[in-house]
């Protein structure tokens, strides 16, 4: 079960943490959940900041890896800061 934490009043998903950037200029995230997360979803850091979004899930299945696109050129992350996920809510069909 992925560990939850609240920032903001928003409930966050932890997911893992950076590695480093690509050549391609995208974040390599050590993904650390069973379950690892949608394409598209938004990625945050420790403070709710966006840092990005997923496009891609690479890797072994035993051991995956996400890219996530930078919301901006000037993001900049240590290495092996967590990073979380904010959970989407649908809303029900009428």
């Amino acid at each position: 079960m992925p560990s939850n934490d609240i920032v903001c009043g928003v409930p966050l998903i932890r997911i893992g943490y950076s590695l480093h950037k690509t050549p391609s200029r995208r974040l390599l995230v050590k993904l650390t959940t069973k379950r690892p997360p949608r394409i598209g979803s938004k990625v945050v850091d420790s403070g709710g900041k966006v840092v990005g979004r997923v496009i891609d899930i690479i890797g072994n299945v035993t051991s995956p890896y996400a890219l996530v696109k930078p919301a901006s050129e000037d993001i900049e992350l240590k290495q092996y800061s967590e990073l979380f996920i904010k959970p989407v809510f649908r809303r029900e069909k009428k």
